[in-house]
């Protein structure tokens, strides 16, 4: 018998509660949202026709291509054309000039990077090799590292102008690095080693670039090609590893002048190209820059558009996790390098997709710089080709269809970032 003090309760399950059914889009709403869809389709085909019909292009005939009514498909499938592109040559050999700028501005962007990232990856305040001295030695590096540019180009060709131009080139940038690093009060011992790693490492890239120039050939499809690909990857890195350092110096650092300059640097962007096409073709005339990859480079290491955009998404990062880096003992560089960038990927993906299709779609300025076959671009060279094979329409459409693959590829590859990117583009924390 149960106790008088004790209480057994039977509680039968409670039954589940009634479950309402989803409820349906009305008829009219799912039609109308069918044949939106069927509507974006049916653009997207119309604009896409005409890249369809190009790519169809490269495997007919010349006289199936300009035939009226035009088939859709060709009638024989002409699949040699893409072969024949490579093989065609405009004669001339390559240049040492031209094949020493190229593998000089590959090893600028490894020398760069690499001197960064290994100088301040692993920071030791206070000890190692005093400031008083790596100080000294790190700049007095920089200034080796010119002098051996300079050096190098004197070894293949006669060009005092174009030795002491690009040697002061090259020391401004390593003395930049130097300079960048000096703001986080590094271990010096190592800042000294990782400078002398990657100028052997920059040396390295510029042996490996010529030969690779060299393979390619003068006046071919191959080099034009070499030539696009090498000047749009290089100009886009170092424009966007310069833009992210300037636009983190202006989204966060105090200093005297900041807001003037910022406001300076965006005026800037409202000058016209033309207005400043012809007193830059003369600069780089009398500096000896002409036909040479540093006349496409160096002068756009940095973009007022690029510090803008990277200006805006940087003020949209939370101050707090930068405070707490902080806290850490962490130096200005080591937030900008561990926390700021990865948390910027999308818009500096954006970035570097802009630049990239930029250089590699431009035509006037490596029109008005490059002129010899070994140097052109594709733009430059189809459309030369194009005046000289005016019934080879077939090739000429295997031409535009290699120049159009590679910057749609990159941008339907990293579609995702650059909307996102653009997206933070506006917003400011």
């Amino acid at each position: 018998m149960t106790p008088p003090d004790t209480i057994v309760a039977e509680i039968e399950p409670s039954a589940p509660p009634p479950t309402t059914p989803p409820r349906k889009a009305p008829a009219g709403k799912r039609v109308r949202r069918v044949l939106f869809y069927l509507l974006l389709i049916f653009i997207g085909i119309i604009l896409f026709t005409p890249f369809i019909l190009a790519f169809l292009g490269t495997f007919k005939s010349d006289a199936e291509i300009i035939a009226w009514p035009p088939s859709f498909l060709p009638q024989e499938w002409l699949f040699e054309n893409w072969p024949k592109l490579f093989s065609t040559d405009f004669g001339g050999s390559p240049r040492p000039e031209g094949v020493t700028s190229l593998g000089l501005m590959a090893g600028l962007l490894v020398f760069f990077a690499g001197f960064l990232v290994g100088g301040i990856s692993s920071e030791t305040k206070g000890r190692g090799v005093p400031r008083i001295i790596g100080l000294p030695a790190a700049i007095a590096l920089a200034i080796l590292t010119g002098v051996g540019v300079a050096f190098y180009i004197g070894l293949g060709f006669d060009g005092r102008m174009l030795q002491i131009t690009v040697g002061i080139s090259f020391t401004l940038i390593a003395l930049i690095g130097v300079g960048i690093l000096a703001m986080s009060e590094p271990d010096w011992g190592r800042v000294l080693i990782a400078m002398v790693g990657a100028m052997v490492l920059g040396f390295a890239t510029v042996l490996l670039f010529e030969v690779l120039a060299g393979v390619a050939g003068g006046g071919r499809f191959a080099r034009w090609l070499y030539n696009t690909a090498l000047l749009s990857t290089v100009r886009a890195f170092i424009m966007v590893l310069f833009s992210a350092m300037a636009a983190y110096a202006f989204a966060r650092l105090r200093f005297p002048g900041r807001n003037f300059i910022f406001g300076f640097m965006l005026a800037s962007m409202m000058i016209p190209g033309a207005v400043t096409l012809i007193p830059a073709f003369i600069v780089i005339a009398k500096i000896q820059w002409i036909n040479t990859a540093y006349s496409l480079v160096i002068p756009s290491l940095v973009n007022a558009f690029g510090i803008f955009l990277l200006t805006q998404f940087f003020k949209a990062i939370p101050r707090e996790l930068e405070e707490s880096a902080f806290i850490d003992g962490a130096s200005y560089f080591q937030i900008f390098r561990h926390i700021v960038l990865p948390l910027a990927k999308p818009a500096l993906l954006t970035l570097f997709i802009l630049q990239f299709q930029a250089m590699w779609n431009d035509f006037l300025t490596p029109l008005l710089y490059l002129n010899t076959p070994d140097m052109w671009v594709l733009n430059v060279a189809l459309s030369v080709f194009q005046q000289q094979y005016t019934a080879a329409w077939n090739i000429t459409l295997v031409g535009a269809m290699v120049n159009a693959i590679v910057p749609l590829t990159l941008f339907f590859a990293f579609s995702r970032y650059y909307i996102e990117g653009v997206g933070y583009a506006g917003l400011k924390g």
